[in-house]
């Protein structure tokens, strides 16, 4: 497969994206050992350039990380054609050991470099940089789990065999008995859906709770906040699982049609794009919000955090609101209206 356009595309995506975090990193290098901010030294001056750059590095390296992952998803919905068994992007991740865990390894990676992102963006709110050193040792973290992701997608992409047999949606998230499901058992449909919108609810009033707080200027409970962050990271696997299980086979208008990533295609409107759209974006503006709040007490942070804060949290609840919405539409026309979705 390494000669499929596909798999070209990825890896010089990966080499790319590889290029760019290393780049960043011998910046980091630099800044770790030889940042002073007090300092007003021809060294210092270039430093605080470089800085910049890698900033600009980093956000072109994002912007790479999410368009590897949506390639990966559209590529493996390509191979599947050629694979034995394989009728969808899940027969072609399940082909050899390493599909899967390449689509895990490269959703966490879109995350932490949001995240880096995000810790740069504050960083540069304040005069005295008090986070130079840290985000860069972030980045220490992150270029290992970027050599990882290559690797795990060089593996996947040159050990897929088109002549060995590989399972489906159909096989695999077919009801193993009653209504229960094959891969994700022992959970009930009515106890999965019941745990979303549990979870979404926790989340709206817990996230308009602080959000009000913030802004009549009173301090909001440690509690809440914790209850918010741990909600968000609770939801998105959740959210994924009930995706999976139940609303897919209602957007498919086929019982046995449960994948998470025919979604995406034009037979289905792209409607994929706009529910994982909304599930992400609400997951890290959500649980950013309360990560951040330590940030609060270092030099010249509280206003930009509080600032963030107050962008962030009504934005994921938008978010959630709009993925609750879009999810739900497919199942209603079928148990209310009695039809298809057109």
């Amino acid at each position: 497969m390494l000669v499929n356009g596909w798999a070209i595309a990825l890896m010089i995506c990966s080499v790319g994206i590889l290029f760019l975090g290393l780049m960043a990193a011998w910046c980091g290098i630099k800044v770790v050992c030889f940042w002073d901010s007090g300092a007003d030294t021809a060294r210092q001056i270039r430093l605080e350039t470089e800085v910049w750059l890698t900033s600009a590095l980093m956000k072109y390296a994002l912007f790479f990380q999410v368009v590897s992952l949506v390639m990966l998803v559209l590529a493996a919905d390509a191979f599947s054609g050629a694979l034995v068994g394989a009728m969808c992007a899940t027969g072609a991740f399940l082909a050899n050991d390493y599909g899967i865990v390449t689509l895990l390894v490269k959703i966490v990676l879109v995350f932490f470099c949001g995240y880096w992102l995000l810790l740069n963006h504050l960083d540069n709110q304040s005069e005295s940089y008090p986070l130079v050193k840290s985000k860069y040792i972030f980045l220490f973290f992150l270029l290992p789990l970027m050599v990882v992701d290559a690797v795990f997608q060089f593996l996947y992409l040159i050990k897929l065999e088109p002549d060995v047999l590989t399972s489906c949606c159909g096989v695999l998230f077919k009801s193993s008995s009653g209504d229960g499901y094959n891969l994700l058992d022992p959970y009930s449909p009515v106890l999965l859906l019941g745990s979303l919108y549990l979870t979404t609810f926790i989340l709206a009033t817990s996230g308009l709770q602080l959000f009000y707080t913030a802004q009549k200027g009173k301090s909001y409970s440690n509690a809440i906040l914790m209850l918010n962050t741990t909600g968000w990271i609770v939801f998105f696997p959740t959210a994924l699982w009930t995706v999976i299980v139940f609303f897919s086979s209602y957007i498919y208008a086929m019982p046995s049609h449960r994948c998470p990533f025919d979604i995406l295609q034009a037979n289905y409107s792209y409607i994929g794009f706009p529910i994982y759209l909304s599930l992400f974006s609400a997951t890290f503006l959500g649980a950013t919000s309360g990560l951040i709040e330590p940030l609060k007490k270092l030099a010249g942070l509280a206003v930009p955090v509080s600032r963030y804060r107050a962008m962030a949290i009504p934005a994921s609840i938008l978010f959630l609101i709009i993925f609750i919405l879009i999810t739900a539409y497919a199942p209603v026309v079928y148990l209310v209206v009695g039809g298809e979705v057109s």
